[in-house]
């Protein structure tokens, strides 16, 4: 069954209103969706699922389902496979025990159809772009860059002194695109640190994470 066939069974459900695969680094990949949702809602709430099942993850858990009840919708959210999210959309009341049992059933299903799909939810592009400086920079035997390892590291530090231990969730998630969007040297780590205040959202938060860095950037 297409995976366009297995979402339309899953809006068949009665509460729900819509639902859709969604991709930690791709964003949505397939949806049948009549959403209240923004585009830009329906991304933070898609990483919020992602980021808990990665906590959970660290925990030693592993998350069956969940869901947030808001005052206009219910989102529940599968867990699928390759860091992906089976995301339905319901109405507020919506019966949600039900929804992940009756959606449950089709997720390896999903599961498979997303691995037939030639590695679309595969990792990101590597960048080989080297140091711009004319001296290279020290590395171990890996070739991991000393330096750069030494300033993400004390980053994510300042981060979790703002916003607790998910501060490694966000760190990986932030790493990920901004490595994707040029080369990984000391000159851009301004550009990941802007990237992070305003992930934090609180401006006293973001506020304290800055000042934590400055020596760094």
């Amino acid at each position: 069954m297409s995976m366009e066939k297995l979402l339309r069974e899953i809006a068949a459900i009665p509460g729900v209103t819509g639902s859709c695969v969604f991709d930690r680094h791709r964003g949505p990949l397939c949806r049948d969706l009549d959403s209240p949702l923004t585009a830009e809602m329906f991304r933070d709430v898609g990483m919020h699922l992602v980021r808990l099942v990665q906590m959970g993850g660290m925990c030693g858990l592993s998350v069956r389902s969940s869901h947030f009840r808001f005052d206009r919708y219910t989102v529940v959210g599968i867990p699928l496979d390759n860091g992906a999210i089976l995301m339905t959309i319901c109405e507020t009341q919506a019966n949600c025990s039900l929804i992940a049992t009756t959606a449950g059933m089709l997720v390896a299903d999903m599961c498979d159809n997303l691995a037939g799909r030639g590695g679309e939810t595969g990792p990101e592009p590597e960048n080989d772009a080297a140091p711009t400086s004319g001296q290279e920079s020290e590395t171990d035997a890996a070739g991991t860059d000393l330096e750069m390892e030494g300033y993400l590291r004390d980053i994510e530090q300042a981060l979790a002194g703002a916003i607790g231990p998910v501060a490694e969730v966000v760190m990986q998630d932030f790493l990920e695109k901004w490595r994707a969007n040029g080369p990984v040297i000391p000159a851009r780590l301004s550009e990941l640190a802007a990237m992070l205040a305003e992930e934090i959202g609180d401006e006293e938060l973001a506020s304290e994470f800055r000042s934590r860095i400055q020596d760094i950037i």
